[in-house]
């Protein structure tokens, strides 16, 4: 059909033609463009991200950056398979697709039938950790808009960060148009209202409120518009400073917790607030907030071999 796909690595082989005939239906959209859960002829399931028109540098540069980010992998990071310029400048991502979604909507929009244990948030929150502290430390990429929608879980409920580095694709007006709105409502550090200019520890804010929405079960968002007008980690703060620090945590999770779960609660609690604090100096490094989490669990100091070696979530 004339477009240009190019495959980096997976499980995966696929024409130009079997991608754009593949049925799609709608996942998502964010500032980047609209995500959809594409299944191929032969009843394999990819994910496909078209970015939006008019926000994307010209081919040379694209396919020079996008090259870049196709190499990343980490068991934390959602992996980037191939790309797809068409004829007519469309431009598709093509990603492994995660059959659990976004940790959004399975903290948020799960029935009572389907739990979210302790232990595996803290599974969660370890992965996330370790898939921001690997794009802070090894590729020198910040996030810039991490939230839960775009922490993915893939069927063993390992965590998968998406939207990583697709700043890199932008044309400079595009960006200077996102950076106005830098980051989503709640999790965004109170200092970008200023600056405008994401940053290491912006990324650590807003891994922060992941945290305390982990722990609360509260949706960053939902607590913003509620009647006392304050947003997660300032009602949070406000709780805690009350000493009512049990009425934070979510029930599911503080019902019939054993002693030790408890202590690792509060201890996860106290490096959330770190994380949120107002002052960006204060925030520690991804690194260190990593070696926080391995003390304060650590049976998940080293990834187990299964999560190393999941794939992506290719069947129905």
């Amino acid at each position: 059909m004339g477009g240009k796909l190019v495959h980096f690595d997976g499980p995966l082989a696929f024409s130009a033609d079997h991608l754009l005939c593949a049925t799609a239906e709608v996942l998502g959209k964010s500032a980047y463009g609209t995500v959809y859960k594409a299944t191929l002829e032969d009843g394999n399931i990819i994910a496909v991200k078209r970015l939006r028109e008019g926000i994307v540098k010209g081919q040379k540069e694209f396919e020079s950056e996008v090259g870049t980010l196709g190499k990343i992998r980490h068991p934390n990071l959602l992996a980037l398979r191939a790309y797809y310029w068409g004829p007519k400048d469309e431009k598709l991502l093509v990603f492994d697709y995660m059959a659990c979604g976004s940790l959004a909507a399975f903290l948020h929009a799960r029935g009572p039938e389907t739990p979210l244990t302790w232990e595996t948030r803290m599974k969660i929150s370890m992965g996330a950790a370790r898939g921001l502290g690997f794009l802070h430390e090894s590729e020198n990429i910040i996030h810039g808009n991490l939230t839960a929608s775009n922490i993915l879980l893939d069927g063993r409920m390992n965590a998968r960060i998406s939207d990583y580095g697709l700043a890199r694709l932008m044309t400079p007006q595009a960006m200077s148009g996102l950076m106005a709105t830098a980051g989503t409502l709640g999790y965004r550090a109170p200092e970008l209202v200023k600056t405008k200019k994401a940053t290491s520890k912006s990324d650590v804010y807003s891994f922060g409120i992941v945290l305390l929405e982990l722990l609360t079960g509260k949706a960053p968002v939902e607590q913003s518009s509620s009647d006392s007008g304050m947003d997660l980690a300032e009602w949070v703060s406000s709780v805690v400073k009350e000493e009512w620090t049990s009425e934070v945590f979510d029930v599911e999770i503080i019902k019939g917790a054993a002693p030790h779960q408890e202590e690792e609660m509060m201890n996860t609690l106290q490096l959330a607030l770190v994380c949120v604090h107002t002052a960006p100096s204060s925030r520690p490094e991804m690194e260190d907030v990593v070696r926080q989490l391995e003390e304060i669990r650590p049976d998940l100091r080293s990834s187990p071999e299964s999560e190393l070696a999941s794939g992506p979530d290719t069947k129905k």
